[in-house]
């Protein structure tokens, strides 16, 4: 994300107005003028689904969302194009709560150095600096490519990372950053914290929903307990302990419990479903097609299960299934595992169980197989 500020208030495209707030998103009535910040996301063009999501969920979109085919090139020309003078660089990965008015003051002294923010002192992908600090940051970057890497690692890990000159402490707090157990704990924080002030402070600064969405229902025989259900989500299994973001579909006699299962995916009858954590799927479905099989299993809900891959994103027994992956009818996928994104049902439907631990991955061939857990893993 980037966000460009001035000190005047022409030609700007998509504005965001941030008042100075006491840090619970309320007026302290200092009485200084308001600055303007013009935001920005940018994502890569193989993401582009995500930007229609974002760009339509808003009542007043607060961000204009940019896909780009060559990330580090294009991010260039955008902030070349700015007229702003100073620029705040953030990954989407972290998500956090701050005083906006404290961020753009620590900002606003950056000059000719690279100042990286720091909330309830953890430092954040978070890089405020000149827009011509940024400009020749990005011309060297891409001078020494060799490759084309990731947005993320050749702007953060490769480029404002070694260059930072200073950490800034901002108030606020950090709800996750780029870690897959903070995001499942955070997620599942809601479902017992949603009456508190904390809960209530987060919530009021979000922006207008465009539309309250389409309808939820709870089918005669599905049953939901301690959960969280957001819009379009039908149930006709039994949800204990966990949260359904929109448009997720449990089939009949399927137990969801302590598992937080993302946009759109659609999991058919018979299945148990365990301390996991399914995200998004997008491609289109017809209401009879599941990209989950019946009768399947996934995770465990008594299991301290770490990944072999990836030990500190995966452990505690937490199962992963990547966005737009397919699990066929029947499979069992045991704790600690980690399905990439894009694993086709043809893939996994030559085996019966994904022992645990292990990382199964979309194929560069056809000859790719499952990791075992004997510490010399795939990636």
């Amino acid at each position: 994300m980037i966000a460009n500020f001035r000190g005047s208030a022409d030609d700007r495209d998509t504005l965001l107005r941030t008042g100075h707030t006491d840090g619970h998103g309320n007026g302290n009535g200092r009485g200084k003028e308001l600055s303007e910040t013009e935001l920005t996301i940018v994502l890569e063009e193989s993401h582009r689904t995500i930007p229609l999501a974002l760009s339509s969920r808003w009542r007043k979109t607060p961000v204009r969302v940019v896909a780009l085919e060559d990330p580090l090139a294009e991010l260039l020309s955008l902030v070349e194009s700015s007229r702003s003078e100073t620029v705040i660089l953030a990954s989407l990965s972290c998500v956090c709560v701050l005083d906006p008015a404290a961020l753009l003051e620590a900002a606003a002294t950056a000059a000719g150095r690279i100042i990286k923010i720091s909330i309830s002192r953890t430092p954040i992908d978070m890089y405020a600096a000149g827009r011509q600090t940024i400009v020749s940051l990005l011309r060297s970057a891409l001078e020494r490519r060799t490759e084309r890497k990731p947005l993320r690692e050749s702007l953060f890990a490769s480029a404002l990372l070694p260059s930072m000159d200073l950490l800034e402490e901002v108030p606020g707090e950090v709800l996750f950053q780029n870690n897959l157990m903070e995001y499942f704990h955070s997620n599942l924080w809601v479902i017992g914290n949603c009456a508190t002030d904390g809960y209530r402070r987060i919530l009021s600064r979000l922006p207008e929903l465009s539309d309250k969405g389409a309808e939820s229902y709870i089918r005669e025989k599905g049953c939901v307990r301690n959960s969280w259900l957001a819009s379009g989500v039908e149930v006709e299994g039994d949800i204990e302990e966990s949260i359904l973001f929109p448009n997720v579909h449990i089939g009949k006699n399927t137990r969801v419990s302590k598992s937080i299962v993302m946009n759109g995916n659609r999991i058919g009858a018979g299945g148990d479903i365990q301390n996991s954590l399914l995200l998004p799927f997008s491609a289109e479905l017809s209401r009879a097609t599941t990209n989950v099989g019946d009768n399947c299993s996934i995770g465990s809900r008594s299991s301290i299960a770490r990944n072999v891959d990836f030990p500190g994103q995966i452990r505690d027994g937490l199962t992963v299934v990547g966005m737009n992956s397919e699990i066929p009818a029947g499979l069992r996928v045991e704790a600690g595992v980690c399905i990439g994104a894009g694993v086709p049902a043809s893939l996994l439907r030559k085996m019966k169980t994904v022992k645990k631990g292990t990382c199964v991955f979309k194929p560069g061939n056809p000859d790719a197989k499952v990791a075992e857990p004997s510490g010399k893993s795939r990636r």
